[in-house]
């Protein structure tokens, strides 16, 4: 592929699939092991709640400091502390002193730092590329992203069993480093590429950082189609999260087996991905944007529906597998739109804003999904997720508002028009 002879962009592909491989193992480790520990589904929502909370709290700061410090930079540092934190929860244990309130520190800590990463990605991404190779770049992203994703689950929930969640965590403090070092390989130009040296240059200070997250909020206000897409992500992040504390639960209580089944069933979750993405690529889309993100979030909600009806092994794998396949284009449609939509030098506060809108919708659906369970079960909020969901994509390809299929057609905010 054309894509991957781009040093830059394959130096930045490699890190994100290794800091992908290490939140997932260490997502299937922590999620089992404070079930484990405290026997409680509102324990296991609240440790994931925090855990997607602290980087919305910290996603205007980082937009806008992304926006004018040295990009590489940040991200080295901000992945080399994360991986410091992450330690404390094995090294705490093994000194036997180790509580949920300190795994909720550290897992607070560590989603702070996480918005460099995940804010600093989607900003980053359009400077490797040619406008016309970004959403086949997004895909890419997608695919080997998958291929992380296939390889986590597995591997946490069978070191996990092996080892312990102590243990597990430790590798994905390894992939922080590793990532670190293949920032340091891209030279600091490569992220800043269309900016000016006076702007990434610039001493920042408090008060240009309000003004600038003023301006994030402004922007995507005044965007409708921007605040649409947020307003979107945030209600599909919503219904989605209920299923994510209640899968170590439903394994354990309903299905009756081990963590290896539960990192098992993510990772045909990231094969269905993987197949879903290189599906969209080759289908190259030509239909509106309302019917591509409303037809994947209505297939998507069959998935939990159809799950809270089985529980043999085999129909479970093949349903994560289907979910994979039509939950994928989200991820290449979503970040695509939002990248052609904000110009460079506004991307980092912009999208900062973006993940705290956006975003909110997970941690209030994981926090009410573990409630909903002490009072009507397990399988009973997996398929209100699922037919919750299945609502939302039906509203969404029906309504008018992102029926386009042409970007540049759109007006850009007045706001920005004139600047």
């Amino acid at each position: 592929m054309t894509l991957l002879r781009n040093a830059y962009f394959r130096n930045f592909l490699i890190a994100s699939t290794v800091l992908n491989i290490g939140r997932k193992l260490s997502w299937i480790a922590l999620g089992w092991f404070v079930y484990q520990v405290t026997g409680s589904t509102v324990a296991v929502g609240m440790v994931i709640s925090v855990a997607t909370v602290s980087p919305l709290l910290s996603s205007i700061l980082v937009g806008g400091m992304l926006d004018h410090f040295d990009r590489r930079t940040v991200m080295m540092w901000e992945n080399v502390v994360r991986g410091g934190c992450l330690a404390l929860i094995p090294l705490l244990y093994w000194l036997d002193v180790l509580s949920i309130w300190m795994i909720i520190v550290v897992v607070f800590v560590e989603g702070c730092l996480s918005s460099f990463t995940t804010i600093g990605t989607a900003s980053i991404l359009p400077e490797f590329l040619h406008k016309e190779d970004l959403e086949t770049g997004n895909a890419v992203f997608t695919m080997t992203g998958q291929i992380g994703s296939l390889i986590g689950p597995a591997l946490g929930g069978f070191s996990t069993a092996l080892v312990g969640a102590p243990m597990t965590l430790l590798l994905n403090v390894i992939c922080f480093l590793m990532a670190a070092l293949l920032y340091l390989m891209i030279p600091p130009e490569a992220y800043h590429s269309s900016q000016t040296s006076s702007q990434t240059g610039a001493r920042w200070k408090w008060r240009h950082f309000l003004r600038e997250t003023k301006e994030g909020f402004t922007y995507i206000l005044s965007y409708k189609i921007l605040i649409v897409i947020a307003l979107i992500t945030l209600l599909f992040n919503f219904t989605y999260a209920p299923l994510e504390p209640m899968l170590p639960v439903f394994v354990d209580e309903i299905v009756k087996a081990g963590p290896g089944t539960l990192g098992t069933m993510w990772s045909f979750f990231a094969v269905g991905s993987f197949a879903g993405a290189i599906l969209w690529v080759r289908l190259r889309r030509k239909f509106p944007y309302s019917y591509s993100l409303g037809l994947v979030i209505l297939l998507w909600g069959l998935v939990p529906t159809s799950l809270s009806f089985h529980t043999h092994i085999l129909i479970i794998y093949v349903l994560m597998f289907l979910g994979g396949i039509v939950y994928a284009p989200f991820n290449i449609v979503s970040p695509t739109l939002r990248q052609q939509l904000v110009p460079n030098a506004m991307r980092g506060r912009v999208f900062g804003v973006y993940g705290l809108i956006a975003g909110i919708g997970f941690p209030i659906g994981v926090y009410a999904g573990g409630l909903l369970a002490e009072l009507v079960g397990v399988t009973q909020t997996i398929l209100f997720s699922g037919v919750l969901t299945m609502t939302l994509g039906l509203v969404v390809a029906i309504h008018p508002i992102l029926r386009f299929t042409d970007v540049s057609a759109l007006d850009v905010p007045p706001s920005e028009s004139s600047r």
